[in-house]
């Protein structure tokens, strides 16, 4: 019942929300960070009239409410920032690689037609950017977008809680991974999705000054370790470890004694399921039995693939861009090629964008590093420091996770991840127009 009238209340409440942020662009960002990345509820939702443009009505509305209120606000509806340049870069070389698809690779109508739809859900994150970086400028709004994210993970938390716990046991299987709402990805993806923002949440934690706050976000971070620890994913793992060692670098050194605790007493601390499926990356081919070998496969476009084929892919994506490695053979072809996914950020990029699409990644990447770290250091304001931190950390969580993962093409997934991509540009875009001594305090505008 829950599962029915929960979506639908939601879709009916999202008709009065759209009309309201026509004059309060804040509470469209707040409701749609919020559901968006809710999976199990959008799949209801597009059940209703109209709901599989849920997201591209509220997002309107959005886009609406942002222009309107700089009409009557009198104020500039772009802020200036460098981030903007990047973003517009990325955008253009999207295009590029679209089109690029077109003209390489021969296919249907419908196939084209496809690529052009996942293209569209693509720019929805730079839409997303955009948005956050001219509309939210207020300490208040970025603390309820904290409690709106910390409120939607608790959901996919319980919606992952309910479903594992019919296959929880002592020994590891391959059939106990699962993807919860994240069917069309894998569980590397879910892995990385719960460490990218729990990463997130705990770079905030040490600069929230209200106690309240801190400490639900603190609660929503420990829950959240369990989807991650029962992800049984190796990609969640590792970045779960660079995580801990660049908060334990750069803030509390006390996270990498517990580092270094967990890396030698991890048989003692974890799961036995999870030690298993973590001593499994350490056998030999030789030492590992024909059920190991089958526990270890994983399901890839409806073909079973085991260790052994992901390296298979992998081979697959790299000899794509040597044949293509300027430009690539064009966006989202891999999959439409091959029927799976790279299982690789990196080499998706590769063979889908060539070096022209790794350069604009790398000045992309090395742009929201080098920006997230100078707001942690040079903001006033302990929220920003917080924020910094935070993004810092989650995009170097997200580059680990990325190495044997991709979900940085689907907006449920990565709106977040944009969103305060956004937050960061504001914040640096007022330090900079505010121009005031490092030591004078620096508040957000009330």
């Amino acid at each position: 019942m829950v599962t029915y009238y929960g979506p639908l209340l939601i879709y009916i409440v999202s008709f009065p929300v759209m009309f309201m942020t026509l004059f309060r662009v804040e509470i469209g960002i707040l409701f749609f960070i919020t559901l968006v990345p809710i999976i199990s509820a959008m799949k209801k939702i597009v059940e209703f009239p109209g709901g599989n443009q849920f997201a591209d009505f509220l997002l309107i509305s959005i886009v609406l409410g942002w222009l309107l209120g700089a009409l009557r606000e009198n104020r500039r509806i772009f802020r200036s920032s460098f981030v903007n340049g990047v973003v517009i870069l990325v955008v253009f070389g999207s295009i590029i690689n679209l089109i690029r698809g077109y003209t390489f690779m021969e296919f249907s109508p419908d196939i084209d037609l496809i690529r052009l739809q996942d293209w569209k859900n693509y720019m929805i994150l730079p839409l997303i950017y955009f948005i956050a970086i001219n509309n939210i400028d207020k300490e208040k709004i970025v603390k309820w977008i904290i409690v709106c994210v910390c409120l939607n993970m608790l959901v996919m938390d319980f919606n992952f809680y309910t479903t594992f716990r019919w296959f929880k046991g002592w020994h590891y299987s391959h059939s106990m991974r699962i993807s919860g709402p994240f069917t069309f990805l894998g569980p590397n993806e879910l892995g990385v999705f719960y460490t990218m923002y729990t990463f997130l949440l705990l770079g905030l934690s040490y600069y929230i000054e209200n106690k309240k706050l801190k400490y639900f976000v603190l609660f929503v971070c420990a829950c959240n370790f369990y989807p991650i620890v029962y992800s049984y994913s190796r990609a969640a793992y590792t970045s779960a470890i660079a995580g801990i060692l660049i908060l334990g670098i750069i803030k509390d050194r006390k996270l990498l004694l517990l580092l270094i605790a967990l890396l030698i007493f991890y048989r003692f601390v974890l799961p036995n399921s999870v030690v298993e499926r973590i001593d499994m990356t350490f056998l030999d081919k030789e030492e590992i039995s024909e059920e190991q070998r089958e526990s270890s496969a994983f399901d890839i476009g409806g073909a079973t693939l085991e260790v052994t084929g992901r390296k298979q892919i992998w081979e697959r994506a790299m000899k794509y861009f040597e044949e293509e490695p300027l430009l690539g053979i064009g966006f989202e072809t891999f999959v439409t090629q091959e029927g799976y996914i790279t299982h690789s950020l990196f080499l998706r990029i590769l063979a889908e964008q060539g070096l022209v699409g790794a350069t604009i990644f790398v000045i992309f990447i090395f742009t929201l590093l080098r920006q997230s770290y100078k707001l942690f250091k040079r903001s006033r304001l302990k929220l920003g420091q917080g924020i910094g931190l935070g993004f810092f950390t989650c995009v170097i969580v997200h580059l680990v996770g990325s190495i044997s993962g991709d979900q940085s093409l689907y907006y449920n997934l990565m709106a977040t991840f944009w969103l305060f991509m956004g937050i960061v540009a504001s914040l640096n875009s007022q330090l900079k127009e505010n121009s005031h001594p490092l030591n004078e305090p620096q508040t957000l505008k009330n």
